[in-house]
Formats: C-alpha cells, structure tokens, sequence
C-alpha cells in the first residue's frame, strides 16, 4: 500500500495545540516496515531526511544512515507527503549483566514547518506501546535532551561501545545518549556495547 492509501486506512487525531499556530496543518500517523517501502515513498524519505541532516550525504542514495531500522513511523500531510519520521531498530546490546534488547531510535526528523506543533511527542507516543506490546524493556536514542525529555527520556553516562566510535558528524547539535524506560527493569550500569555502529 501507498502512503497515500494508508493515509485514509489510519486516521489519528492531532495533538492538542495553539490552533492559530496549527491552522492549515494536518497529518496522519502510521507504521511500516521498511522493506515494503515503495520507489515513491522511498524517494519522499530520502527528501526529508536530507534536507533534515544535511551534514550526511548517505541520505542522497539510501534511506538509512549505517544499518536500516526494520520499522519506521510516519506523519504525512493530507496530499501524502512525508512531514515527520522515526526510525526503530531492535537492537541487541551487551552489558554487565548480559544481552538487553532495546529498540534503537533513529533518523528522527521533523519537516521545518511542523515543528513545535507536538508531532514528535506524538510519533514517538505511537512507538512506545510498540515496543512495550514486545516485551522489550528500553527504547535508546542519541539526541538533544531539552527535546526528548518531554517524551519521558533520561540522559545516561555508561561508557558506550560501537563499531563507528558514535562518529555522527550529520549531527552538529553531538546526541547524548538517552533511554526511555518502558517496563520495571534497571537499566545496567557499566559499559553499553551497540555491537554495530551507531543509529
């Protein structure tokens, strides 16, 4: 299916907000896989996340940063078009106290004229119950904490591993590592081991 099929399949309410400030905006939240992204939608991804992070040139030929996420959130305007995004990974991590499977946050962007209109918050409150529905205890993002803190994340100081050294070089703003707690576990002290690059 299309985006703009999906558009009509799964309506959802926009967020409480100045409506003076929301007038004439609207949109529409869904989840895909990413595999079963089309050639269109695929090229209207790759135009947002470009010009969202446009630092990285890997978004002018592929649709993901390092790894593809598996699953992908959208918000899309009545026409279709893409206007905000949330990558998700499900990411196997080794500590301390052994493997803990979280979903990754990724490539979180929002098209520049519906920012500050609580899309986020909303994009990101459709992922955490998904991601609580799989028993999976932590969502993990690398971002700016004034603008995930609303979203119920918490800065973390482990010591984190990867393959890529955390080289984000598209992201001026240098993400700090933040989880979001999703169940009654204790995130684990010690060393946090991504066993692959960075998201």
């Amino acid at each position: 299916m299309s985006l703009r099929t999906l558009l009509h399949l799964a309506p959802h309410p926009n967020p409480a907000v100045d409506p003076a400030k929301s007038a004439a905006l609207s949109w529409r939240i869904f989840d895909r896989e990413d595999h079963s992204l089309n050639g269109e939608e695929d090229q209207h991804l790759r135009h947002l996340l470009r010009v969202s992070f446009p630092f990285e040139k890997a978004f002018s030929f592929r649709r993901y940063l390092k790894n593809p996420p598996e699953y992908r959130w959208f918000a899309v305007d009545p026409e279709g078009h893409i206007v905000a995004h949330v990558g998700v990974h499900i990411k196997t991590l080794g500590t301390a106290l052994g493997e803990l499977t979280v979903g990754g946050i990724s490539e979180v962007c929002v098209k520049s004229d519906y920012r500050g209109r609580g899309i986020l918050k909303e994009l990101l409150g459709s992922v955490h119950p998904w991601l609580r529905a799989r028993q999976i205890p932590f969502a993990l993002l690398f971002g700016q904490p004034p603008i995930y803190r609303s979203s119920g994340y918490l800065q973390i100081y482990n010591p984190i591993q990867s393959t890529n050294g955390l080289a984000r070089h598209w992201n001026p703003f240098c993400g700090k590592p933040m989880i979001k707690p999703l169940s009654d576990h204790t995130w684990p002290a010690g060393a946090i081991d991504l066993r692959g690059p960075s998201f």
